[in-house]
């Protein structure tokens, strides 16, 4: 479940850079003030970069609850059929 959670962020991280840089080079096209090599389209561009790691960074561990919570039932599971008693269920 991670690793999909994973896919679907890093797929989420492309789309957002695609249509970002799209629309900056759109921008640059249209602007005759606007160079592409200039210090205010690398500005830009750095700031599509941080907002992709931030993508990342915020999609990925917003999973890993799941991820353990389902890890967890798993377990209860597995531990029912090896038929251990478990008196608090909470403490696993």
């Amino acid at each position: 479940m991670a690793e999909q959670i994973g896919k679907y962020a890093v797929a989420a991280m492309a789309i957002s850079v695609v249509t970002h840089l799209i629309h900056f080079v759109c921008v640059v096209l249209f602007s005759e003030s606007r160079s592409l090599f200039s210090t205010v389209s690398l500005l830009e561009v750095a700031k599509i970069v941080i907002v992709a790691v931030v993508l990342l960074i915020v999609a990925i561990p917003e999973g890993l609850p799941l991820a353990v919570s389902i890890a967890m039932a798993m377990s209860i599971e597995s531990l029912k059929k090896d038929e251990i008693l478990i008196k608090n269920i909470e403490s696993i």
